[in-house]
């Protein structure tokens, strides 16, 4: 069901604007009705047909020749980076068209007028953050310029490579390949920002809260009881929009982490097997940054604001003026508001799993280690294989 919403520009005109402008250049700001959103269902409906249609080219091509281990760790990566994509551009869409992303507006600003986003910290983290997105485009846009300029240059390919160029049947609608992962490799990074914005502007909010509550002077008998349940209305009103982040965000996580633990496998296994200088290690460094990138942008953010959020019942009994000397109203009212900040379960979660916090990012990145070496304890070995083939061609 679309969420109707009278002024559907208020999300354009607030932290994430910057994105939704360049959502509109690849047609794909689905928020304002009308005959625009008709032809941006239009064009958008047909690259993503394109897009499934690569994947599934991709996966025939993948599964229908032998490979080395490098080179089909390579090949799967590819194919999951071009999932992620897809699923990014239905979620992207689906958020908008739900009126999820305007409804969160309005609820934050509810909360304290956003103040946390209106200082000058919310301002350089946000201005900063937009910054490193117009910077990923541009990596986007060269790292695959490169890669297609390599394809051209390079006389001998893979097999791999060779029949992905026929992908539109002819060898010469290969840029069309090109331009489609260009386009959806955009969307990706696009939506990982959107994340990363909405969870960090929510942080923000947090954060000016707790500094309120550490800085709150309580000596004042007459002012002390209404600003304490000042602080109770701010922070049932923060729980409500971290509650709707996860419910935002929460099944996307979970996809975004489910395929980006094997995706960083593959890219480790790949390094394992290509990298023997300096020079192999600079074409396989795109690769490694996309992983850690897609990793950490979906696990980095939401975990920094479960921090702060465990964080607020501290500075409440921390703060002396509030509980020394005693008085029964205000140790009553101050009670209750630490006895509301006793919600472990606030912050953005894995499908309902489980929050996101530091140790489950140290846990799965050591999980993923563990799956790697056994993994590459378990692949033939090189020159096991290479004796192998001498001996055979021997006979």
């Amino acid at each position: 069901m679309i969420l109707e919403v009278e002024n559907p520009k208020n999300i354009e005109d607030c932290f994430a604007r910057q994105i939704f402008r360049v959502a509109s250049i690849l047609r794909l700001n689905f928020h304002k009705p009308g005959r625009t959103r008709k032809i941006n269902f239009i064009i958008t409906a047909f690259l993503f047909a394109l897009g499934i249609y690569t994947v599934i080219y991709n996966i025939r091509v993948t599964f229908s020749y032998n490979h080395d281990s490098g080179e089909l760790a390579s090949q799967l990566l590819i194919v999951l980076w071009a999932i992620q994509s897809l699923i990014s551009v239905y979620f992207l869409i689906q958020w908008q068209l739900n009126g999820d992303f305007i409804h969160f507006r309005q609820i934050l600003e509810e909360c304290q007028n956003l103040r946390g986003l209106k200082c000058e910290r919310g301002k350089s983290m946000m201005k900063s953050t937009n910054n490193i997105f117009h910077l990923h485009i541009i990596l986007i846009c060269g790292i695959t310029l490169a890669f297609a300029l390599k394809y051209h240059l390079e006389s001998h390919h893979t097999v791999f490579i060779e029949k992905q160029s026929y992908v539109f049947y002819y060898q010469e609608l290969r840029p069309i390949y090109t331009l489609i992962t260009t386009y959806l490799y955009i969307i990706w990074n696009m939506t990982l920002f959107v994340l990363i914005l909405h969870t960090n502007a929510t942080y923000l909010e947090v954060k000016y809260f707790n500094e309120q509550l550490e800085n709150f002077d309580g000596s004042d008998d007459s002012s002390t009881c209404q600003q304490l349940i000042k602080f109770l209305e701010d922070y049932c009103n923060l729980c409500t929009v971290i509650r709707k982040l996860d419910l935002i965000f929460r099944l996307y996580t979970f996809i975004m982490i489910v395929t980006t633990v094997p995706s960083m496998i593959f890219s480790l296994m790949m390094m394992n097997h290509r990298i023997h200088g300096l020079f192999d290690l600079f074409l396989c460094l795109p690769t490694i940054a996309m992983c850690t990138f897609s990793f950490f942008s979906v696990t980095i953010a939401p975990a920094r604001l479960h921090d702060e959020i465990t964080k607020t019942k501290g500075y409440v009994c921390q703060n002396k003026s509030i509980w020394f000397p005693y008085r029964k109203e205000v140790y009553l009212i101050a009670n209750t508001l630490t006895c509301h900040m006793e919600q472990f379960d606030l912050g953005i979660s894995v499908w309902g799993f489980a929050i996101l916090s530091r140790p489950l990012i140290l846990g799965t990145l050591s999980a993923t280690a563990m799956m790697l070496s056994l993994l590459t304890e378990l692949a033939p070995k090189t020159d096991l294989l290479n004796l192998t083939t001498n001996i055979t061609i021997s006979e």
